[in-house]
């Protein structure tokens, strides 16, 4: 079962230093220049957490007027990460971007039902996540 914990979560300080650590070791591939503190105190920041282990976070920020999400996953988890990004994705309305800075991650967003707008940036609309949610 998993389990999404927010950073005002209590528990959330059990998974604290192993986030913060994958965060800094993935921050170049996902092109985030921000601080770890900086995006659990400015963006909509969820912690997943399958069976007690941390296994990834997802964190929803707003620019240029739209409304974006990044991630960051242990390897290995793909199908418990599609997963994460479906539920996580059923929070917000709709559109919302991405951008892909590798195959493994467009590969997930794609199969999320975001369709590639150009080069690396993806979005989601109304239309594609009503029909994503009835699927969950």
């Amino acid at each position: 079962m998993i389990t999404v914990l927010i950073p005002s979560n209590p528990e959330f300080k059990k998974y604290k230093t192993q986030i913060k650590n994958l965060y800094k070791k993935n921050q170049d591939k996902i092109c985030d220049p921000n601080t770890f503190s900086f995006i659990i105190k400015n963006t909509f920041f969820y912690a997943f957490i399958l069976d007690g282990k941390f296994i990834g976070a997802i964190y929803f920020f707003i620019e240029n007027e739209k409304l974006f999400l990044n991630a960051f996953a242990l390897p290995k988890n793909h199908l418990a990460n599609l997963e994460c990004l479906r539920m996580s994705l059923s929070w917000f309305i709709p559109p919302i971007y991405a951008e892909a800075q590798n195959r493994a991650s467009a590969l997930c967003l794609l199969r999320c039902g975001f369709r590639r707008v150009e080069g690396n940036l993806y979005c989601i609309k109304t239309s594609c996540l009503k029909s994503l949610c009835n699927s969950l």
